[in-house]
C-alpha cells in the first residue's frame, strides 16, 4: 500500500475515533451534570424543607415562651436557639429592620442582606451551600419575622464526593471506550483497505483475481466482500466474453479480407477469358463484404444505442405499424417464413419510437431465424397485455430452450450462448436491443419452455406514459 493511501485510511480511522470519542465525552459530560445537578437540588430542597420546618417551630416555641413569661423578650431565647441549631437566627420587623441575631454568621449574604431574605432559599459560598427560611412570630401587639440560616457542610461534602466519582468514572468510561471505538474502528476501516487493495490488483487483469479473504467477524464486511466477489466473476466473465469477440471478430475479419484480396487478384484475370468464374469471384466478394458490414454495423448500432439521444416517444398505432414494416422483417428471417399475429387489440395505440422499435424487432427476428428449428415457422406477434398500461410484442419461434441460469446474461455484450466461434453471431445483438428497451421505456417478458422461446417487450398504452 502507497504512503499516501496508507495516510488517508489512517486519517479516515482517526477522524471517525475523535468523532465518536467526541460525541461519547460530550454524552458523558451532560449525563454527569444532569445526575449532579439533580442530586444538588435534591439534597438542597431537603435542607430547605427542614429550615423552614425549624423557623416555624421555632417561632411558634417562642410565641409559647412569651405567653408565659411576659416579661422576657425573644431576643434572649436566640442564643439559646443558634447554639443547640448551630444556625444563624435573627429577629427582624415586618419592613426588615434588623433588631436581634445570634450564632455564626455565613460568609456571604444574599443581594439585600439577611433581614431582607423572602420566604425560603439558599446561596452558595466556594461550593458550600446556605439554605434558609423565615417564619412569622406575633410578640404581644407586635409581629415579627424569625429567619433561620443554616450551613449545609455535610451537602458539600457528599456532592465534592459525587463530583469525584463522576469524574474518576467519566474518565474510566471515556478511555475504556476509546479503546474500544479505536478496535472497531479498525475492524471496520482494516478489511475495507484490503479489499481497496485488492481492487488495485485486478484492475488491469480480472482473471487474476483471486476470492476476497478479510479478517472481519462482522456481518456486513463479509457480505461486502462476498459482494466484491461476485463483481469480480461478473467482470471476469465478461473480460473473457470480450476477448472471445476480439479474437472470433478479428478471425471473421481477417477471412473475409483474405477472400477478398484473393478473389480481387483472381477477378482480373477471368474477366475476359472465364466470365462464369468471375461471376463466382464477385459473388464471393459480396458475401464477405456483406459479413464485415454486418459487424461494423453491429458494432456501431450498439455505439448509438449506448450513447445516442434520448429516444423520441410518439403515439402510433400498432396495427399500422407492424403493416408497414411486415415486408422488412420478413427480409431479415432469411431462413424460415415468418407469420404476423396481430390481435384485435383493447389498446392499439402505444408510445414509443417506430424507428427504434423496428430495430429491435429486426434484432429478435434474426435470433429466432437463426435458432428456430428446420421446417418451423417464426412468428412476430402483438396482444393484449395483462397489464392495462401496457400492450405486449413480440417474437416466438421453436426450438431448444433457453437454460434458466443463461436468460440473465442474455443481454451481456459478447454473450454467445455457447455457439461456436465460426457462428455469424457476435453476441451484441441483444445488447443492442436492451438498450433500446430502456431508451424507449419497455420492459422485457422472456419465456423459454419445453418446445418454443418467446422475447417479447411490453410498451407503454395510450394515456399511461412510462
Amino acid at each position: 500500500m502507497s504512503k499516501r493511501l496508507l495516510s488517508r485510511n489512517w486519517r479516515i480511522s482517526w477522524v471517525l475515533t475523535i468523532g465518536i470519542e467526541l460525541a461519547l465525552i460530550f454524552a458523558v459530560l451532560g449525563s454527569g451534570y444532569f445526575v449532579y445537578s439533580l442530586v444538588r437540588n435534591t439534597l438542597i430542597k431537603q435542607g430547605i424543607n427542614d429550615v423552614r420546618f425549624s423557623a416555624k417551630t421555632s417561632a411558634s416555641r417562642l410565641a409559647l415562651e412569651h405567653k408565659s413569661h411576659p416579661t422576657s423578650a425573644p431576643v434572649e431565647d436566640l442564643a439559646y436557639l443558634a447554639i443547640s441549631m448551630s444556625k444563624y437566627v435573627l429577629l427582624t420587623t415586618n419592613q426588615g429592620r434588623f433588631i436581634a441575631a445570634s450564632g455564626t454568621k455565613p460568609p456571604i449574604t444574599p443581594l439585600n442582606g439577611w433581614a431582607n431574605v423572602g420566604q425560603s432559599g439558599w446561596v452558595q459560598f466556594h461550593g458550600t451551600p446556605y439554605v434558609f427560611a423565615s417564619a412569622p412570630i406575633r410578640v404581644g401587639n407586635v409581629q415579627w419575622r424569625l429567619i433561620f440560616v443554616e450551613s449545609q457542610h455535610q451537602v458539600a461534602s457528599l456532592l465534592y464526593t459525587l463530583r469525584i466519582a463522576l469524574a474518576l468514572g467519566s474518565l474510566v468510561l471515556i478511555m475504556s471506550t476509546l479503546a474500544a471505538v479505536s478496535l472497531i474502528v479498525r475492524r471496520v476501516t482494516d478489511p475495507l483497505r484490503e479489499l481497496e487493495e485488492l481492487a488495485k490488483t485486478v484492475t488491469l487483469n480480472v482473471d487474476g483475481a483471486i476470492p476476497t479473504k478479510v479478517h472481519s467477524r462482522l456481518a456486513e464486511v463479509h457480505s461486502l466482500a462476498e459482494s466484491f466477489d461476485s463483481m469480480l466473476e461478473r467482470l471476469g466473465r465478461a473480460q473473457l466474453r470480450e476477448r472471445e469477440f476480439i479474437s472470433n471478430a478479428a478471425h471473421s475479419l481477417r477471412t473475409p479480407i483474405q477472400v477478398i484480396q484473393g478473389n480481387l487478384q483472381s477477378l482480373g484475370q477471368r474477366l475476359i477469358e472465364h466470365p462464369d468464374l468471375a461471376r463466382q469471384d464477385l459473388r464471393a466478394l459480396m458475401r464477405e463484404s456483406q459479413a464485415m458490414a454486418t459487424l461494423v454495423d453491429r458494432l456501431l448500432q450498439l455505439s448509438k444505442a449506448e450513447s445516442g439521444p434520448p429516444a423520441r416517444l410518439e403515439l402510433i398505432d400498432l396495427q399500422l405499424f407492424l403493416h408497414h414494416i411486415a415486408g422488412d422483417l420478413r427480409d431479415s428471417c432469411m431462413h424460415h417464413p415468418l407469420e404476423m399475429q396481430v390481435q384485435d387489440l383493447a389498446e392499439p395505440h402505444v408510445f414509443t419510437d417506430p424507428v427504434l422499435l423496428e430495430a429491435v424487432l429486426r434484432v429478435l427476428v434474426e435470433n429466432a431465424d437463426s435458432y428456430a428449428q428446420e421446417m418451423s415457422t417464426v412468428v412476430v406477434f402483438a396482444a393484449t397485455n395483462t397489464n392495462p398500461r401496457t400492450t405486449r410484442i413480440g417474437v416466438q419461434n421453436e426450438g431448444k430452450p433457453i437454460h434458466p441460469e443463461a436468460i440473465g446474461q442474455l443481454f451481456e455484450r459478447f454473450y454467445r450462448n455457447r455457439q461456436a466461434a465460426s457462428s455469424d453471431h457476435y453476441g451484441l445483438g441483444l445488447a443492442i436491443a436492451d438498450s433500446i428497451v430502456k431508451r424507449i421505456r419497455a420492459q422485457w417478458s422472456i419465456t423459454s419452455d419445453t418446445n418454443w422461446t418467446v422475447f417479447a417487450v411490453d410498451l407503454p398504452s395510450a394515456g399511461h406514459t412510462a
